[in-house]
């Protein structure tokens, strides 16, 4: 059962890993939008730069989860 729990936590890290790092990249490209306002832009990298971050800790939080159980 323990094996179990692991590959869930193996699954939940790569898709959170997979995720943030796609963000954080996203977070350093430029956005492209020539109808978008400063303002829009500057939102849509913090809200990027956020979901990397979330996503980093989700993926912190499976592997002490991994290593625990």
């Amino acid at each position: 059962m323990s094996e179990l729990f692991d590959a869930i936590f193996f699954t939940v890290f790569v898709a959170a890993a997979g995720l943030g790092i796609a963000s954080l990249v996203m977070t350093l490209f430029p956005t492209r939008d020539p109808n978008a306002t400063d303002e829009d832009n500057t939102r849509t990298r913090i809200e990027y730069a956020f979901f990397s971050f979330a996503s980093a800790i989700i993926a912190f939080t499976m592997i002490i989860a991994m290593w625990l159980s």
